[in-house]
């Protein structure tokens, strides 16, 4: 009888608690709403209700802990950064923390430069401003051999679709980024290609040049330039260097800045850039892998239609210039 007794109690103790977390869990009050509440790793449970309690989540540190104790789920939180109110009923709380922040899904499009991923993962609360931009390239020579000539991570960051948790920190975004290009652009080179070089040409392309085709001849242009030592003469690496290391929302090229001196200003040196001016996708590196031989010397771009237009001499050129370009 008394056995039957408790366990009733048990059960009626259960159900008030549990009327009152779903339905009572605060009085009125106004509602709270912490946009970055951290769960560090190794947080114990009091630690964490403790933090929910003094920024107000919680009305009753003890009811939480009571709840937390007799559904298992005390043992099940998970760190990580929540956005949280305190609207939210205590189940709804335990809900959310056993289950784990919510991963973000970062696109990284073809030509984004590292400022700007920077930027954009920043922005998203992935990592710190700055983190990438200013990470050690140094420490990642040792597990990345391709890296070994490069002066910056600018072109190594693979564009594609990346899942990533809030506050992941550069040191895991990165790794992730150079697994994948490990994974999907490594492959494409052959044992005797000079990667950082090939790797400079596609990210000119990524920015100058959107059909693969024209890509491939372009590549041919690029490629004879350089062997007879022409300068490559290319208005993107110029626009890299005049906002620096950015193209989004960059002024349009006027006549002086193709006098800024700079080791991306291709008009006035000959030669390979100092490094990528983008991170160029697999089309972008297929093309330069895969150029073309032609009698085009010179390209430029239609404004309005974005075809390449080659030319075969200078005074073709020229021509074309006056005809696609003055007369905007």
């Amino acid at each position: 009888m008394k056995k039957t007794a408790l366990i009733i109690s048990g059960f009626l103790f259960f159900g008030l608690i549990s009327s009152f977390l779903f339905f009572r869990t605060f009085p009125a009050r106004a509602s709270i709403l912490i946009g970055d509440f951290k769960i560090s790793t190794g947080m114990s449970f009091n630690e964490i209700v403790d933090k929910l309690k003094s920024e107000n989540l919680i009305a009753s540190t003890a009811v939480f802990k009571i709840y937390g104790v007799i559904t298992g789920e005390a043992r099940r939180l998970k760190p990580g950064k929540y956005a949280l109110s305190s609207d939210f009923s205590i189940s709804k709380l335990f809900g959310i923390l056993t289950k784990g922040p919510e991963e973000i899904s970062a696109v990284i499009a073809p030509g984004l430069t590292l400022k700007e991923i920077d930027e954009k993962l920043s922005e998203a609360r992935i990592i710190k401003p700055g983190e990438i931009i200013n990470f050690n390239i140094n420490s990642l020579k040792s597990d990345y051999s391709y890296l070994t000539e490069a002066h910056s991570l600018e072109g190594f960051l693979f564009p594609d679709t990346y899942r990533f948790f809030p506050d992941s920190g550069a040191d895991l975004v990165i790794h992730k980024f150079l697994d994948n290009f490990k994974t999907k652009a490594l492959p494409l080179f052959k044992d005797n290609d000079r990667i950082l070089d090939k790797l400079i040409l596609a990210s000119i392309l990524e920015k100058e040049i959107p059909d693969y085709e024209e890509k491939k001849v372009a590549a041919g242009i690029l490629l004879k330039r350089l062997k007879v030592g022409m300068p490559l003469q290319v208005d993107a690496s110029v626009i890299y260097a005049k906002c620096s290391g950015r193209f989004l929302n960059c002024p349009r090229l006027a006549e002086a800045d193709y006098k800024i001196n700079s080791v991306y200003n291709t008009y006035l040196y000959p030669g390979l850039p100092e490094g990528p001016i983008s991170n160029p996708d697999s089309e972008s590196i297929k093309a330069v892998l895969n150029s073309e031989k032609t009698r085009y010397w010179y390209y430029l771009s239609d404004p309005k239609t974005k075809k390449t237009i080659f030319s075969e001499t200078f005074d073709e050129h020229n021509k074309n210039r006056a005809a696609y370009l003055l007369n905007r």
